[in-house]
């Protein structure tokens, strides 16, 4: 083929689109420059001031049952009812042993935890104690009215506190379960062994 009397184009060069252009100073410092997309700002994890305040209202709720069991004894002292002295006995233990678990979140003691890990294991997962509140709530509704008189809306306050409380945890479970995906059972007076085991026990 004859040559054109012009010579061949430029572009008809190989590599000759790229020789002649400018390269762009730009480009690298672009390339290298955060714009912060892949990094998102996290936000702070307020689970375990969660986990504090729940434990805080489940330690009031504690107090509110004892009570409710003591003045139930005092005013059974007239009415000398069996089945009253029987569900305000219950009352007082079921809200002592919560309060007891509820302290091991706070200051774990090895023997004490030990017990009742082997005897209310169900008090380490949410949904065992949720499940328990309602239980113990319905012991409320139980004692006889007419014999609390001007305390009947203790009863009442009481029972509903720890049934709402109760269907609260397990609401909070099922919807935001990422406000328990920290939570911890107290794991003193356990082995090593143990005590890694226990911690996938809860929630």
């Amino acid at each position: 083929m004859a040559p054109t009397p012009y010579g061949e184009p430029n572009w008809a060069a190989p590599g000759a689109a790229t020789s002649g252009a400018p390269a762009d100073s730009n480009a690298g410092s672009m390339a290298d420059v955060n714009t912060g997309a892949a990094n998102p700002v996290q936000g702070r994890d307020r689970s375990k001031c969660f986990q504090a305040l729940i434990s805080f209202l489940l330690i009031g709720l504690c107090a509110s049952m004892m009570c409710l069991g003591v003045f139930a004894i005092l005013k059974n002292i007239e009415y000398n009812d069996f089945a009253e002295w029987f569900i305000s006995a219950y009352m007082i233990i079921f809200a002592t042993i919560l309060f007891l678990y509820e302290s091991m979140w706070w200051c774990t003691i090895g023997g004490l935890n030990r017990v009742l890990r082997k005897n209310f294991g169900f008090m380490y997962k949410i949904v065992g104690k949720a499940l328990y509140l309602i239980f113990v709530a319905c012991l409320c509704f139980g004692i006889n009215s007419e014999m609390l008189q001007e305390l009947d809306w203790l009863r009442w306050f009481t029972g509903i506190a720890w049934g709402a409380t109760g269907v609260f945890l397990i609401v909070l479970q099922l919807a935001y379960p990422d406000v328990f995906e920290n939570y911890k059972s107290p794991t003193a007076g356990f082995g090593e062994q143990e005590a890694n085991e226990d911690a996938n026990y809860t929630v």
